[in-house]
């Protein structure tokens, strides 16, 4: 039931009863004044008929017949008259008079009484059955002052009740009529200043509830009532709820923040542990590679040396052709050079230690590509080499940069199955020596972009690639206080690049011009 059914309800009974209450009041109040009409006209009737009947002061000179006659021609002239009694004085004894008009018509009797004189007027209201009566007591009274005769008559107050209950009826009409005008007036009034703006409220209260903030100005927060004072307090709730959630939210959002930062920071060390943990298993790997490697450096010196010295022999002979003797001369290079590569890189038990000195970069990239790019590949490889003029002659190891060089070639040439382009670049970034070596083959994928630099790890078939080829170039990458970079995609090619620091001297000395050479 909604309030404005209840206040409406409560009005209504309270004017009810308010009304019924007037009513019985007003009922009663004039029940009380037309009967103290009546007495005062019965009253007025006694005396009237008193005047009418003209009694002489000695009434021992009329008989009582011709005073009744005068009495029946006086009382029926008077409206509401049931009896009319005169009571004569005759000494000791008493005669009276008496018409009575309740039977229907007026009948007229004589009796003689000992009631005695009264000599004061008198006036009371009595009750016979479910009749009202109005009794009227008048002394006549003769020269001496003393009464000589009393008249006395009663009126039927039954025109009161009947009055009464005619303004009862038109008053309880009057009431039910006014009491539904008011309550209708009421209905209207109050559910335009009380049911109106509280079912706003309500209807603000209910899309708060429903999540909404954003609500225009509240319905009667101008008012100067209690409705005012409640719609304002609404909308300074939703002020400081908006305030409270604004913080909130900003609070939110710096919490996400600082949890995506602590996020990314943890998959940075997740990332970093990862890749101390391959760090660490390379480093095992090539430690016991390294423990293998005076074993195999001891058991290949012997061979090599003794290779060394029949080369030698051979070409200090008189009947070897000069052709022949300059094939030794590279024959005898090439295994002092892996008598030094085993001395120097199989022997992991001590650490590499690069010996700087000043080279020629040309020379050395062109003896890179000379020793690891066959005369098969070059009939279908377009080989490129290019060697910024600032970095023609630098100060390095030329052993441990020619290693990893023949190690990038060669893997370049075997990622290239059909016809290819292959390219060196020597330049400068910065204050370090970049040497690159870029593909067009098949190109390596993230997942093994990220294992290419572990030990024994290799994407060649098995029996072409041992897989310490690249873990070797980093090991002396590091070692050269540098380090390696790749760039690949499937099926783009791939490019190794080698970063060194570059001597403070480099780059004073060399050709004006790059130096290029390709072959087909």
């Amino acid at each position: 039931m909604s309030l404005r059914v209840q206040i409406t309800a409560i009005y209504g009974a309270i004017l009810l009863v308010t009304m019924t209450v007037a009513a019985s009041l007003g009922q009663s109040i004039a029940k009380k004044a037309v009967e103290q009409a009546l007495r005062d006209r019965a009253v007025d009737v006694a005396y009237s008929i008193l005047g009418d009947l003209d009694l002489p002061a000695d009434l021992s000179r009329i008989d009582r017949e011709a005073i009744g006659d005068k009495l029946s021609e006086a009382v029926p002239l008077h409206r509401g008259l049931r009896r009319a009694d005169l009571v004569i004085g005759r000494g000791a004894r008493s005669e009276l008079v008496r018409i009575d008009l309740s039977s229907g018509g007026p009948e007229l009797s004589y009796e003689d009484v000992s009631t005695p004189l009264q000599s004061s007027p008198a006036s009371s209201v009595e009750r016979e059955g479910e009749d009202r009566i109005a009794i009227v007591a008048l002394p006549v009274v003769g020269p001496d002052r003393r009464p000589y005769a009393n008249l006395r008559v009663e009126v039927d107050l039954s025109d009161a009740a009947h009055i009464a209950r005619r303004e009862r009826t038109v008053f309880v009409w009057v009431t039910s009529v006014s009491a539904l005008v008011l309550a209708l007036a009421f209905t209207g009034v109050l559910g335009r200043m009380l049911a109106r703006p509280l079912r706003q409220l309500a209807d603000s209260m209910a899309r708060v509830e429903s999540g909404s903030q954003d609500l225009a100005p509240i319905p009667g927060a101008a008012r100067n009532d209690e409705i005012g004072v409640v719609a304002r307090g609404l909308e300074a709730m939703l002020a400081r709820l908006r305030g409270f959630n604004r913080e909130l939210q900003d609070r939110i959002a710096a919490a996400t923040a600082d949890l995506a930062g602590k996020n990314r920071a943890l998959g940075e060390l997740n990332r970093q542990l990862v890749a101390a943990r391959r760090d660490l298993d390379a480093k095992e790997r090539l430690a016991a590679l390294g423990q293998l490697s005076g074993t195999i450096a001891h058991e290949l010196g012997n061979p090599l040396n003794a290779i060394s010295g029949h080369v030698q022999l051979l070409a200090r002979s008189p009947e070897c052709p000069p052709a022949v003797r300059e094939q030794l001369a590279i024959v005898e290079r090439e295994a002092k050079r892996m008598n030094e590569i085993i001395r120097r890189f199989l022997d992991s038990a001590r650490a590499l230690t690069p010996a700087p000195e000043a080279v020629d970069l040309v020379t050395l990239v062109d003896e890179v590509l000379s020793l690891s790019v066959s005369a098969e590949a070059r009939e279908r490889i377009a080989v490129t080499r290019e060697v910024a003029p600032e970095v023609a002659r630098v100060h390095l190891d030329p052993a441990l940069v020619r290693h990893v060089l023949v190690n990038f070639v060669a893997n370049a040439v075997d990622a290239m199955e059909g016809p290819g382009r292959l390219a060196v670049r020597a330049r400068v970034e910065g204050s370090r020596l970049a040497i690159s070596v870029s593909d067009s083959g098949h190109g390596i994928g993230p997942e093994e972009r990220k294992r290419i630099f572990e030990p024994f790890y290799s994407t060649k078939p098995r029996g072409k690639g041992s897989g310490l080829g690249l873990a070797i170039c980093r090991e002396i990458a590091s070692a050269l206080k540098g380090h390696i970079e790749v760039e690949s995609a499937p099926g783009a090619g791939a490019t190794f690049t080698l970063h060194v620091p570059l001597p403070p001297a480099a780059g004073k000395t060399g050709e004006a011009a790059w130096t290029r050479r390709s072959s087909g």
